[in-house]
């Protein structure tokens, strides 16, 4: 089977549409023997299989298709910071104010590979006096209010009083000195580390990160009950990919309506979704054919059917096997 080229909705006649590939045997009568032989020896519960194996009866292929679309974006965002100053060069903006959001040149991952890293802009540092301590380096001390002493728990306790003994704590004097400030009424600022000066510059953060969303076709109009969700774990066949800055919707997909207006629909949702902050780096879309199958097929005398889907060839079914293949009954 062929593999779809990169293309856009002008190039994709030259490709092989959908309509040739209805034509394709994707599960043979082999494949959904074994399937189903699988299917039937998981379902003894301690009995030997018999030799048997199962008769395919008839073999119907509905193919699905599933189309999914990758936007790889980026999120830009300056918001204003400080650090203690500790004597680090400044680039202030002495001749050229700091460049504009999308002005400021970043080291961009490997494409549609996700994280987050912050840079420094340009010519945005300043140097301003700590708010904090007011350039002293150190501030006056929660706990004892500045004074470095607090009142002793001794000073309240009748108990003590009435002993008329001298607390060992305080000596006798009512206060204790300040753990926090060491009686100096003052705790170093932990905003300039003691400094007395703070330096401010704008900071961007940027955010790489992948939009994701996938649509899947209309089960077969025969078999409109079959679980979709089914579909999450297997694979299919890529037979449409395209890898662009910006991709096209697949307007000549006509053969499957749904996926066609898919494509349109959840390109223009990534582009909305992308605003002044927001630019899409890479968008990848694919169209993959999964392959489906109803199987109507003999065992032990009774005519049964299931699904067989995904090229892992994985068995769907409501009958139930119980006391069908095993002979073993409930004491």
């Amino acid at each position: 089977m062929e593999q779809g080229t990169s293309m856009g909705s002008d190039s994709f006649a030259s490709n092989r549409g959908p309509q040739n590939y209805r034509n394709i045997t994707l599960i043979t009568e082999a494949e959904a023997r074994e399937a189903v032989r699988r299917y039937v020896s998981s379902s003894y519960c301690c009995c030997k299989p018999r030799a048997e194996e199962p008769a395919i009866e008839r073999l119907t292929q509905m193919p699905i298709y599933r189309y999914r679309l990758d936007t790889f974006t980026e999120t830009r965002h300056i918001e204003k910071t400080c650090k203690p100053y500790t004597g680090q060069r400044i680039d202030a903006p002495d001749r050229e104010p700091p460049p504009l959001l999308w002005g400021i040149e970043v080291y961009t991952p490997k494409m549609f590979h996700e994280g987050l890293k912050r840079f420094p802009v340009p010519r945005s540092g300043e140097i301003k006096t700590c708010h904090k301590c007011v350039g002293r380096g150190r501030c006056k001390c929660t706990r004892c209010g500045g004074s470095g002493q607090f009142r002793c728990r001794c000073s309240s306790s009748n108990r003590q009083k009435s002993r008329n003994k001298r607390c060992p704590t305080c000596s006798g004097s009512g206060r204790r000195r300040c753990s926090k400030c060491s009686g100096r009424g003052r705790r170093f600022c932990i905003s300039c580390k003691g400094k007395g000066q703070l330096f401010y510059y704008l900071q961007l953060s940027v955010k790489w990160k992948t939009l994701r969303s996938e649509v899947v076709s209309n089960p077969h109009e025969e078999e409109p009950n079959f679980p979709l969700i089914l579909l999450q774990k297997v694979t299919g066949e890529v037979i449409i990919t395209d890898d662009d800055v910006t991709v096209h919707p697949l307007a000549g997909f006509t053969d499957v309506p749904e996926i066609s207006a898919a494509s349109e629909k959840l390109i223009q949702d990534h582009q909305n979704a992308c605003g002044p902050s927001c630019h899409v780096l890479r968008q990848h879309q694919t169209v993959e054919m999964i392959p489906v199958a109803n199987v109507q097929y003999g065992y032990s005398g009774k005519s049964l059917s299931c699904h067989v889907y995904g090229r892992e060839g994985r068995v769907y079914t409501k009958q139930r096997l119980s006391g069908l293949a095993c002979g073993c009954s409930v004491m």
